[in-house]
């Protein structure tokens, strides 16, 4: 049990980092469903990176950066030449699934699954006397140090939106497009950083993924991306709603994890609980909305 409790906050890790991602673009009243392919994208360079250099800052900077690079040529693509956002998230998502593979062919030699050796491992922080509270003190010490920076992004997201110029015109532009305008607020600029800020923290997550476990898998990410998206909608477009929400999907990632191990059913089946949750979550946000309407 001690080990189920512990592993839901490095499963939500990455749901977390791209929920809040996904919680910029959204606010700025657009959709980014292409965090998936930035988070597998990111994934892929982070762990290769790590692997030339031995170093993990260097690792999760490449993370980032290509995850980012690829979100603004998105906003290049949707703000410039006005395609269509879910068009081109879902080419976003195509393209780091071919090209990630492909790479992962060219470079390894394989489709599958590729193991890095001799990796610096990411350090786990105890944090002074806490770790020796009884009970609690596991369970609020010695996770990774992504873990405890996607808590601290969460705090640190709700201070952008709720406490600088950038959050407060970013939620107008949402609100009401023409009305920002007319303030002089640009829209464009607005949207554009929202992508980036989605790139960047979608990066984390892939770097999130495949950094502790010194591998990368073809499509790794395994739906977390859409996770994120259900994430930011059941949170309510808010930064504490985002991290309940990506918690809860934690704990659902953890428990499908321990039945498969333990429970004497199809670890196949096991595997679709998360995914489950999520669409039982969804119904449940779906007749609230009607019933408030």
């Amino acid at each position: 049990m001690d080990t189920f409790i512990n592993s839901i906050v490095p499963m939500m890790t990455p749901v977390l980092f791209a929920a809040l991602g996904g919680l910029f673009t959204h606010l700025s009243g657009l959709l980014n469903i292409g965090l998936e392919g930035l988070m597998l994208l990111s994934a892929f360079f982070s762990i290769y990176v790590a692997h030339l250099t031995h170093n993990l800052f260097f690792a999760v900077l490449a993370g980032i950066g290509i995850s980012m690079l690829l979100a603004v040529f998105a906003g290049f693509l949707s703000l410039n030449l006005r395609a269509n956002i879910f068009v081109v998230g879902l080419g976003v998502n195509l393209f780091a699934n071919g090209f990630t593979v492909m790479l992962s062919s060219l470079l390894f030699s394989t489709k599958g699954t590729v193991f890095f050796q001799n990796l610096p491992k990411l350090s786990y922080i105890e944090i002074p006397l806490v770790h020796r509270i009884p009970y609690l003190g596991p369970i609020l010490s010695g996770y990774g140090a992504l873990d405890y920076l996607a808590i601290g992004a969460a705090v640190l997201c709700a201070i952008i939106l709720y406490k600088t110029p950038y959050g407060y015109h970013l939620r107008a532009v949402g609100r009401d497009e023409k009305a920002a305008q007319n303030a002089g607020i640009s829209v464009y600029w607005h949207r554009l950083y929202a992508l980036a800020l989605s790139g960047l923290f979608a990066g984390l997550g892939g770097c999130a993924l495949a950094l502790p476990l010194q591998t990368f898998v073809g499509g790794m990410t395994n739906g977390r991306g859409w996770i994120a998206l259900v994430a930011v909608i059941l949170g309510g477009g808010k930064p504490s709603g985002v991290f309940i929400a990506s918690l809860i999907f934690g704990a659902a990632s953890a428990l499908s994890n321990w039945l498969q191990a333990s429970a004497p059913m199809s670890p196949k089946l096991m595997m679709t609980l998360p995914f489950l949750i999520t669409l039982l979550f969804m119904i449940v946000k779906k007749n609230n909305t009607e019933e408030g309407v």
